[in-house]
């Protein structure tokens, strides 16, 4: 949570990590928010160090951070990276500001960012279905499908990630990544841009070596609705473009 001041004219910020990642890895973003008045969140997702957990249990996480504060009034935007693009998504069904209202509630979910995430094009897909059905080869990962599987990474990950960080903050990035639950990428999704019911945007890492850039113009081609911003970034620009992120989201 933000520390003061806040200003309370903008809306809060809930930024939601991809795979293997900590609220830690937010660090540089989460300050420069706090900096320029945005309450911020970065609930730590739950499929971390477990198994058997999905991305629901991830969207659930995210809906208890904030909503004593959507209770108060306040109104969020979700600020979602890569694999946090589905729980992300899939926390603003029944909280979006709309729903909230019908429902004689104050505050809600009123804008995603998609920051070179998965922006699923439809309901019932999950994560590996919408990668082509194949995990990268940097990644560490059990037989699909078997279920209360493991994933993690190889090193060769660390230039995936953080191909444009300085050495140095891309091993202490990398050391900080943690095992995660692989059924959170293999459970289909009901919540997707189109029906999210929201304003949604998606930013365009250029030089994402993760995500790469023809996976990411795929899915925005599918999803006609999605804002489109570019970063000349790798898969990290909460990291290395702070406030380029920051100027799309004050645009939210």
């Amino acid at each position: 949570m933000a520390s003061d001041p806040v200003d309370n004219t903008k809306p809060g910020i809930v930024l939601v990590a991809g795979a293997w990642h900590v609220p830690l890895h937010f660090e540089v973003l989460r300050v420069a928010l706090e900096d320029q008045g945005y309450e911020t969140y970065v609930p730590r997702l739950p499929t971390l160090g477990r198994t058997g957990l999905t991305w629901k249990d991830d969207a659930e996480a995210i809906q208890k951070a904030v909503e004593k504060r959507m209770d108060d009034g306040k109104e969020f935007v979700v600020a979602a990276h890569s694999y946090g693009g589905i729980p992300g998504c899939g926390a603003v069904k029944g909280f979006t500001v709309h729903e909230r209202a019908a429902a004689g509630k104050r505050g809600g979910f009123r804008a995603i960012l998609f920051i070179a995430a998965f922006a699923i094009p439809e309901p019932n897909l999950d994560l590996l279905t919408a990668f082509g059905g194949k995990y990268p080869a940097w990644g560490d990962f059990a037989t699909p499908y078997i279920g209360n599987a493991s994933s993690f990474v190889h090193p060769n990950a660390k230039h995936a990630f953080y191909n444009d960080v300085p050495e140095d903050d891309a091993e202490r990035y990398f050391a900080l990544l943690e095992r995660q639950s692989q059924d959170a990428y293999e459970t289909p999704v009901d919540c997707v841009p189109s029906n999210c019911g929201i304003p949604h945007t998606f930013l365009v890492c250029e030089n994402d070596q993760a995500t790469r850039l023809p996976f990411q113009e795929m899915l925005i081609s599918r999803i006609p609705t999605l804002k489109v911003e570019r970063v000349f970034s790798g898969h990290s620009p909460f990291i290395t473009h702070p406030q380029r992120v920051i100027e799309v989201l004050s645009a939210m």
